[in-house]
């Protein structure tokens, strides 16, 4: 089955139904690409030599525990990890604004959130996701803009 445009990602389309390869409607993937989102950035990868090509070896971000977030170097570290991370490894969200916060009087947490665009084929939607670091992990959300 061909389909033009970005397509799920390859573990999706191997754990899911036949039926969920067909196109999908909006909230279908935003529900996708949410998901794809929370393995990605739940995913460490490796220490790659700096300029090197991403491949799927190197699916995730780099391992960023040791990072401050009240540094501006390390915070411009972590959003250049997670632009690159879903440049390569979801292409059906592409991003035109990415912005990190650090909430009021809680300096170990992190606020992420992605705009851009979800493409399917010839289709395009606004998106808004939000990355929080919970105590069990990141967490995504997608925020509704309708």
């Amino acid at each position: 089955m061909s389909q033009a445009g970005p397509q799920p990602p390859l573990f999706e389309r191997l754990s899911s139904q036949t039926e969920s390869l067909r196109a999908l409607d909006q909230d279908a993937l935003a529900e996708s690409v949410r998901c794809e989102l929370g393995r990605l950035l739940n995913t460490r990868r490796a220490t790659r030599a700096k300029g090197a090509a991403l491949s799927v070896i190197d699916y995730g971000i780099a391992d960023w525990s040791a990072l401050q977030s009240l540094r501006e170097e390390d915070r411009r570290t972590l959003l250049r990890e997670i632009r690159l991370a879903i440049q390569v490894f979801e292409p059906r969200l592409q991003l035109s604004e990415l912005d990190i916060q650090t909430p009021h009087g809680q300096p170990q947490r992190l606020l992420i959130r992605l705009g851009g665009m979800l493409r399917a084929g010839q289709q395009h939607w606004p998106a808004v996701f939000v990355i929080d670091n919970a105590a069990e992990g990141i967490e995504v959300r997608h925020e509704r803009l309708d």
